[in-house]
């Protein structure tokens, strides 16, 4: 009887060993995505898709960290102090990629020494949304009303977001003055917007679809190249006149030290997600186009391309901290 307690004892220990070194094994391999914005915005909402996209294909926990502020500048700095072992990475938008430090004479990072970049992963055209309560019905005539009453305020994700510099230039191409209010992200300056304490922002389609139909918010253009499939009765900038265009991005990056091998692993997964037809079906719904075939060169080649095209015309704009 004692020889089989003592037995039991020692099988019961080492299963809860077992269970005890899975566990911590599973544990080093929880990956945590820093994202750079706050719940409810364009990024926020793209780096919760992908994470639940991801943890399906890697089979293990995908955690999302919101460090908010100064267009991702906020989380850029905390990420690049993270462990680089690979299991810490960051879901960039356009402003923390590129626009927040072409903005300033000493940028904190370089946006092609500093991060390695992983994969390219979706791209989408920003939209004019105002509050509907202004007398407009397109662009046009809500840039005239602009005209016509100077130092209206704007929204914005932060000062250096995409979405602030692609706003001074339709205001700029259009001869229009407006005052810029910053926010630690869209979603704070959605709910300003449609409140009526800011008059107007850019965002995406993604997170003001909803709100547009049901009245809340009024998208006026969309700064691409051609109408959304999701919004076909939405007309582009150019239609209306204004050659603007202007996107914003998600792409995922790794530590510059962290190993090449877990980088490339983490890329072959994102390509994976990328290709699932219901997960593209989604992302066009949203009018986010999916990226489906990129990789780490590729991914840097855009940013570097990105950097280049921004860089003259935040100078130009007078857009610099």
């Amino acid at each position: 009887m004692r020889a089989g307690r003592r037995h039991f004892l020692q099988a019961s220990a080492g299963m809860l060993a077992y269970v005890a070194g899975a566990s911590m094994a599973r544990a080093q391999h929880v990956l945590r995505m820093v994202v750079g914005f706050p719940p409810g915005g364009s990024g926020d909402t793209f780096a919760r898709l992908i994470a639940e996209q991801l943890r399906q294909e890697l089979d293990s926990p995908v955690i999302v960290e919101n460090k908010e502020g100064a267009g991702g500048l906020i989380a850029a700095e905390a990420f690049l102090r993270a462990p680089a072992d690979g299991y810490t990475v960051m879901l960039h938008t356009a402003s923390s990629a590129v626009f927040a430090p072409v903005i300033r004479k000493k940028p904190p990072y370089d946006p092609l020494k500093d991060f390695q970049w992983v994969a390219l992963l979706s791209v989408a055209p920003l939209v004019v949304v105002a509050n509907p309560r202004l007398p407009v019905t397109n662009l046009k005539t809500f840039l005239d009303y602009l005209r016509a009453n100077p130092g209206q305020p704007y929204g914005s994700a932060g000062i250096g977001a995409s979405t602030h510099l692609a706003a001074e230039l339709l205001l700029d191409g259009a001869g229009v003055n407006a005052l810029h209010v910053p926010f630690k992200g869209s979603g704070p300056a959605l709910v300003d917007t449609m409140a009526g304490r800011v008059t107007f922002m850019l965002e995406t389609l993604q997170t003001t679809q909803q709100q547009h139909a049901a009245g809340t918010l009024k998208i006026l253009a969309v700064l691409g190249e051609s109408r959304l499939a999701a919004a076909p009765d939405i007309p582009t900038a150019r239609e209306q006149g204004f050659d603007v265009i202007a996107s914003t991005y998600n792409l995922l990056a790794a530590p510059v030290q962290a190993p090449k091998e877990r980088a490339n692993a983490l890329a072959r997964a994102l390509s994976n997600v990328m290709k699932r037809p219901e997960f593209q079906k989604q992302l066009v719904s949203q009018g986010i186009q999916p990226v489906t075939d990129s990789s780490p060169e590729q991914a840097r080649s855009f940013v570097a391309a990105e950097v280049a095209r921004w860089t003259p015309v935040a100078k130009k704009l007078g857009i610099e901290m």
